[in-house]
């Protein structure tokens, strides 16, 4: 299913396929040892000498409306969730019916029409419009005014620099992190930025990030094993939004969205390709901006001992808004704590390579520069920066003011696949879409 995906993708939809006899590519050591060549030779033959035959696949039509009935409307209900369980349309929870109704409701929250093309959602590379968007939105649970956020983030998603293909198709456990920054739609909205904001609970937090991972599976049509190839997968494919926590800065920095090139007053949706998370803590009376840093710094290191091929990804730094309290007081700013970090998080040269030949290509195209391979070449313990830049860690604040909390965030590094950031834009009619459906408002303790 994975090859005849690429094949279409390739404008290839009826090319013959010879399957190998194995689960997985085996080690190059295996491969003459498995006889492969003699298990599939008389396959290769008949299909370059055979008549080509047509796919087949069956493919659902798109765009047809679909009716369930029932002797009431739970029981159509259900025969919704399980014929859309067996296409491989849901997320295993249950379903809001995308009603004509409740898609147009969703579609009156934004100032696009319908058939807009936000971005090709990979790996099916399938027009990812605004009505599609809403459909999913409808199904994950949304409200409305979630629309703006939710089309940004798609359009985040399907940014080249994300490289959304090798998210959904990677063995690894990679999971898009959505960051949500600008205090006014967080209130909006009711997005917790403060105890668990990665946690259940809320609305907006729980919904918005469904909506996207099932834009991810409808439209990209990426369904576990076809051709989504994660091992084990992670709990965070499910939903993974938090907010930023302005307040906890106290003036000392910019909030990110302005630190990514926007207004202040523009509210923004950041997505991050993430990997592990390595969480540590110190305690208040005691923490200072070099512990921070230091401990940061082993985290980076630890995260990329071994594994270069990771090299000049985009990673992230979330710091709780009491571990932000000694960078604050010391009058720290983000550049220099980005310059700090980058200083510490290095490794020698010969645990970079892992012990091999120092080489230019790692993975995917990405380069080591020239004086990091001169450097190393001359001495195999000589320093190597884990980041490309110092900029390439971004660090924002999040979190409830209850201990002093870090989180290092990793990245996907088979991409490459970069931190990247939206506008989100509201539509004239916000207030009103607000007040329409208000009322959905959970508890926030800060």
């Amino acid at each position: 299913m994975n090859a005849r995906l690429n094949a279409r993708l390739e404008g290839l939809s009826d090319i013959s396929l010879v399957v190998l006899p194995v689960a997985a590519i085996p080690p190059a050591q295996e491969i003459e040892a498995l006889k492969l060549g003699e298990h599939v030779a008389d396959g290769i033959i008949s299909s370059l000498t055979g008549t080509l035959a047509s796919s087949t696949e069956t493919e659902e039509a798109g765009e047809k409306e679909l009716a369930f009935s029932g002797r009431d409307y739970p029981q159509a209900v259900e025969a919704m969730e399980k014929h859309f369980l067996q296409h491989c349309w849901s997320d295993g929870f249950p379903l809001t019916p995308p009603t004509e109704d409740a898609v147009n409701r969703m579609l009156e929250a934004i100032e696009l029409p319908p058939d807009h093309v936000v971005g090709l959602v990979m790996p099916e590379g399938a027009a990812a419009t605004v009505k599609k968007i809403a459909i999913n939105a409808v199904m994950a649970g949304c409200l409305p005014q979630y629309m703006p956020v939710i089309v940004a983030a798609v359009e985040a998603m399907t940014d080249s620099r994300f490289d959304l293909l090798g998210v959904q198709c990677t063995t690894g456990v990679v999971a898009p992190l959505l960051i949500i920054s600008g205090p006014s739609l967080i209130e909006d909205l009711n997005i917790n930025d403060s105890f668990s904001t990665l946690g259940p609970g809320w609305r907006a937090n729980s919904t918005i990030g469904r909506a996207v991972r099932l834009c991810m599976i409808n439209i990209g049509n990426a369904w576990p094993g076809n051709p989504d190839m994660k091992a084990i997968g992670s709990p965070f494919k499910y939903v993974m939004l938090l907010a930023e926590n302005e307040k906890g800065y106290g003036g000392a920095w910019e909030p990110l969205r302005v630190a990514e090139g926007f207004d202040y007053d523009q509210p923004t949706v950041s997505v991050m390709p993430a990997v592990t998370w390595q969480v540590d803590r110190i305690a208040p009376e005691v923490a200072t901006t070099r512990t921070l840093i230091d401990l940061l710094g082993r985290q980076a290191r630890s995260k990329y001992d071994k594994i270069a091929m990771f090299w000049g990804m985009d990673n992230l730094v979330i710091i709780s808004p009491t571990a932000f309290d000694p960078i604050r007081r010391e009058g720290y700013s983000r550049s220099d704590v980005q310059e700090m970090l980058y200083e510490v998080a290095q490794s020698p040269c010969h645990e970079f390579f892992d012990g091999k030949e120092p080489s230019a290509e790692l993975v995917s195209g990405i380069r080591v520069p020239d004086e990091i391979m001169e450097r190393c070449q001359g001495d195999p313990q000589a320093p190597v920066p884990l980041l490309r830049r110092p900029e390439s860690l971004r660090v924002i604040v999040a979190g409830a003011r209850v201990t002093a909390l870090f989180v290092y965030v990793s990245t996907w590094g088979f991409g490459p696949a970069y931190f990247t950031t939206k506008p989100i834009k509201l539509p004239k009619n916000w207030k009103d879409v607000l007040e329409q459906n208000k009322g959905w408002e959970t508890p926030i303790r800060r």
